[in-house]
């Protein structure tokens, strides 16, 4: 991968990119991200995907992405399928850490090409789609790639692109992209001194770009867009560029702008607008930029778009903020503070400190805090009012609003004929009024709340009268006052996998009352507490008791997408404000530990290789039900107790050797394993006392080569219910011991044994030498004169003998990534189901059916 630029619009202080490449600031050029998939940095640069597998190991249950080596040396990346879902991989373009300043547009190159293409013969045939978002909520439908080089336009005006390829039984290689900022066309103050006199000679699609500083008086407040279709954007962002009203307002949209009018960057202050006096929403509304709303923006029947944006201690009777009167604006990005509504005047009540919507406006808010705003006398609304209007808010943190003499709504006030609101992800926090401390809505069309937080304000939750409320997946708890009081809803079930704070749970699907362990809700942390990684300040980092592991992670409705959920997430959205996000806390079950005996430490993570176990053991102690141990090649001298832990353990690559020192056994299966309990691809060799120990256990033994031990399998107790399958016994003193011989039958299945007795073809068992390659030196592989894997010599080398362990195994079970011609039935053996599986005669396993054959002199 590769990451170049170079005076960028966007960068106002040198970085250190993910590869270590210093960039100097400076004026926009390009950003370009090229990844040929040599290093893995895929899976540090994406922002959500599915699981990444060792090309050498048996695939998981699930959908997963592999690396994946050619002949020349190059690597691509692969994507699986499992059960019909296709793995994903997505992309921000640039990331969030460097977001532009400016909308960007560009390409996406991307080369595709088939795991078949080396002519193996196949009835499968690869796919790969994508969809796009220009602001990561809306997505297009998916769109399906050919094989080849696809090249894909790409823009946002928000300055960020998303991605995610989806796919099965493909590759990708040479991922290339490049995005622009479209340069400013008009400067100030370099060639107009002030901002109103830069759109007076502007026409639709200019840029006018503003310099750093502070821009007061006249031309530089009660600035208006003219009906324009152009950009004002700052150069470098709101915290260097200020607006300051002094008295009179910001930015009026009040001539029909539309989408493509758009306001950038900039921190706006101090704006006023007196008087109480609100024109009924009955009468003909007559446009005015006088009217008390909006002293910050006020958009009048307009549908602007308004991207990074401060507003501070601006006020007006409605919308002190930003107000709204009709139009559709999209306001991204933004934090509106310390604002405030009413207050002005002797008549004065306020309506929404922070933002103000009326009269059929239909407001989109995406990634905006509303904090620190005030009403000011029975008013309603202090973070946001919206009447008789719709709002869908995603990613908001409306919090610390509060009025000074009583308020309705301390976050939220929703109402009147035709109000409805849609909130995804958002956190609504210590807000106080006097009913409806975080939500209040009454006599209103519709209300879905959906992963959203509602925590700390006073005088209750969510407080609903009269109308069609939904809540889902949200978490509603130390509110002071009723967590929900819902009055005559419409819906028979308007709360359902949520978490209230009601003694017992709210009534409906999938509720309960249990608390939900935030992070640090003093400092506005309300993260949820994970064993397996939450996010503090911006790193992850893990309690470290499971018995503090939130009640609400993987507690969602089980039918909603997990979304961008980081791995592992159990397949299951988590409750509240970050579910389905990005900083959704981790979950138990689906963590991938990996052990490394050659490189590993006793004080790593395990967590990938480069941080992996010394010892299984470690990573076995450190595991959870679910969860899967990787272990890289090498020689382990170990006994590993699986501790009753239903988890996996198996070989990353070419198999790892198991040799128990001492009286020991290698494996100990010490109570309540089950058949989730999962041991494969490992060859278990001169063991003090035997391979596999097992005591009233049932767990799942699977390719397994046992060779040269005093016992391979000793079932102490006739309660232990193995399944065995695929392994091979060979030169042990006693392959299978229990004190009952017939203990065996039923439980041991297309596996070759020294001693056959009495578990004979019923069970698909065979009695024949292995023909093991070199096993006086530790090589375990099966000879084949088609094909067969030297770890000396890392290539592959045909034998005179083919061992009759090859295509042998369990016909029903996946033959995994066994490498062509397979036959389609995996091998017995520690190899089987790997690409270290030693070939067989069959073509490919399309043709097992007609007899196609494989002549290795072709």
């Amino acid at each position: 991968m590769r990451l170049q630029g170079s005076n960028w619009l966007w960068i106002t202080t040198t970085i250190i990119v993910a590869v270590g490449v210093c960039l100097s600031p400076g004026t926009l050029s390009a950003y370009t991200y090229e990844d040929d998939f040599k290093e893995d940095f895929a899976e540090s640069y994406s922002y959500l995907h599915s699981v990444f597998w060792p090309e050498g190991a048996f695939p998981p249950p699930e959908p997963y992405l592999y690396y994946s080596e050619t002949e020349s040396g190059e690597r691509d990346l692969g994507f699986v399928d499992r059960h019909d879902e296709p793995a994903f991989l997505g992309y921000r373009f640039p990331p969030d850490s460097e977001q532009p300043r400016g909308a960007v547009s560009g390409t996406l190159t991307v080369d595709v090409r088939s795991p078949f293409d080396s002519g193996v013969p196949s009835s499968r045939s690869g796919y790969l789609g994508y969809s796009f978002s220009a602001d990561g909520v809306n997505w297009s439908t998916p769109i399906e790639l050919e094989l080849g080089s696809n090249e894909i336009p790409i823009a946002s005006v928000r300055g960020t692109c998303h991605i995610v390829f989806s796919g099965t039984d493909v590759l990708i290689s040479k991922l290339r992209v490049e995005l622009n900022s479209s340069p400013a066309m008009i400067y100030v103050p370099a060639d107009y001194s002030t901002i109103q006199e830069a759109i007076e000679h502007s026409w639709d699609g200019d840029i006018i770009q503003v310099s750093p500083g502070t821009y007061r008086g006249h031309g530089n407040r009660d600035i208006s867009f003219r009906g324009r279709a152009i950009t004002v954007r700052s150069a470098s962002g709101p915290e260097r560029t200020t607006i300051d009203c002094s008295g009179g307002y910001g930015f009026y949209f009040g001539d029909r702008e539309g989408p493509d009018s758009v306001l950038r960057g900039f921190t706006i202050k101090g704006g006023r607008k007196a008087g109480s006096v609100i024109p009924e929403e009955t009468d003909d509304w007559s446009r005015s930029s006088a009217h008390p709303i909006g002293a910050g923006i006020f958009c009048e029947f307009s549908s602007p778009t308004i991207i990074d944006c401060v507003i501070t201690d601006c006020a007006a009777e409605l919308g002190g903020g930003i107000g709204v009167v009709g139009g559709q604006p999209a306001i991204m990005d933004c934090v509106i503070e310390f604002c405030q509504a009413g207050g002005l005047s002797d008549q004065s009540r306020g309506y929404g400190a922070g933002i103000g919507l009326i009269r059929g406006a239909d407001a989109s808010i995406f990634n905006c805090t509303i904090n620190s705003n005030t009403a000011y006398f029975r008013s309603l609304g202090a973070g946001l009012y919206c009447h008789q209007s719709e709002a869908w808010l995603v990613d908001c943190d409306i919090s610390h609003n509060s009025a000074s003499a009583g308020v309705n709504g301390g976050g939220i006030y929703c109402g009147g004929t035709g109000a409805g609101m849609i909130l995804e992800k958002c956190l609504i926090s210590n807000n106080i009024a006097e009913a409806g401390g975080g939500v209040l809505t009454e006599r209103f069309d519709y209300a879905r709340l959906t992963n959203c937080t509602i925590a700390h304000n006073l005088a209750g939750g969510i407080h609903s009268i009269d109308g069609d409320i939904v809540i889902r997946n949200s978490i509603v708890w130390y509110n002071q006052g009723e967590a929900l009081s819902l009055i005559d809803s419409v819906s028979p079930t308007p709360v359902v996998f949520s978490n209230i704070e009601i003694e017992g749970g709210y009534p409906g699907q999938g509720n309960i009352y249990s608390e939900p362990s935030f992070v640090s809700p003093t400092t506005g942390n309300y993260h949820l507490k994970s064993f397996t990684g939450h996010l503090n300040n911006g790193e992850w980092v893990m309690v470290d008791s499971p018995y503090d592991h939130s009640p609400c992670i993987d507690a969602g409705d089980p039918q909603n997408s997990v979304g961008a959920e980081p791995f592992p997430h159990g397949g299951r959205v988590n409750m509240g404000a970050y579910g389905g996000t990005t900083e959704a806390s981790k979950s138990f079950g689906g963590v991938i530990y990996h052990v490394d005996v050659n490189g590993g430490s006793d004080h790593n993570t395990g967590l990938s290789r480069s941080q992996a176990f010394r010892a299984i053991q470690h990573a076995v102690d450190r595991a959870f039900d679910g969860d899967t141990i990787l272990v890289w090649p090498g020689v382990y001298r170990e006994n590993v107790n699986y501790k009753s832990k239903a988890i996996t353990i198996q070989s990353a690559d070419d198999a790892a050797v198991i040799s128990a020192p001492g009286p020991y056994y290698a494996f100990k299966f010490q109570g309540s394993e089950t058949s989730s309990s999962v041991l494969r691809n490992f060859v278990i060799a001169n063991c003090g006392q035997g391979a596999i120990d097992l005591e009233v256990a049932s767990p799942t033994l699977a390719n397994l080569t046992i060779a040269d031990n005093p016992y391979g399998i000793v079932a102490s107790d006739g309660g232990a219910n193995p399944s065995i399958s695929n392994c091979i016994f060979w030169n042990n003193e006693t392959a299978l011991y229990n004190a009952n011989p017939a203990y065996w039958r039923r439980r041991v299945h297309f596996s070759c044994l020294q001693e056959l007795r009495d578990l004979d073809v019923e069970y698909h068992n065979i009695s024949t030498d292995p023909f093991f390659a070199n096993p006086d030196n530790g090589d375990y592989h099966l000879q084949s004169g088609y094909g067969r894997y030297s770890a000396i010599d890392n290539d592959w080398i045909t034998d005179a003998l083919t061992s009759p362990c090859i295509d042998a195994g369990d016909p029903d079970l996946f033959p995994g990534r066994e490498r062509a011609p397979h036959g389609g039935i995996v091998n017995m053996g520690a190899y089987g189901g790997t690409p270290f599986a030693s070939l067989s005669g069959w073509q490919s396993w399309d043709n097992v059916n007609s007899g196609v054959q494989f002549n290795p002199s072709n």
